[in-house]
């Protein structure tokens, strides 16, 4: 039985995320500030390996993601749209969707 290749799923996935995210931001006249926020949790991610093993592995809980990310967003200053995007990425387990955030601008 061959093996299913998931990168369609995923693709998918982030794709319905980040449209559903660039919606709100456009109906908010906020995509410039949805996307710097977005930029800035980029740069986190970039900068902790840590932030990278939480958003991949699936050893975390849902409830590990959403307090984790919790955490994280409030000291970056992220609040918001994205904030609460985040919230719900972390809480729906598909922070690992990493291509969500690169979509939204697209």
């Amino acid at each position: 039985m061959p093996v299913a290749d998931t990168s369609q799923l995923i693709s998918g996935v982030a794709e319905r995320y980040a449209s559903s995210l660039f919606d709100l931001a456009l109906e908010a006249g906020s995509v410039e500030s949805v996307g710097a926020d977005l930029d800035k949790f980029q740069s986190l991610i970039n900068e902790s390996a840590d932030l990278k093993r939480l958003i991949v592995s699936p050893i975390f809980s849902a409830d590990d993601q959403f307090k984790a990310i919790f955490t994280i967003i409030a000291k970056a200053g992220i609040t918001g749209l994205v904030g609460n995007f985040l919230k719900v990425v972390a809480r729906n387990r598909r922070l690992f969707c990493s291509a969500w955030h690169r979509q939204v601008l697209s």
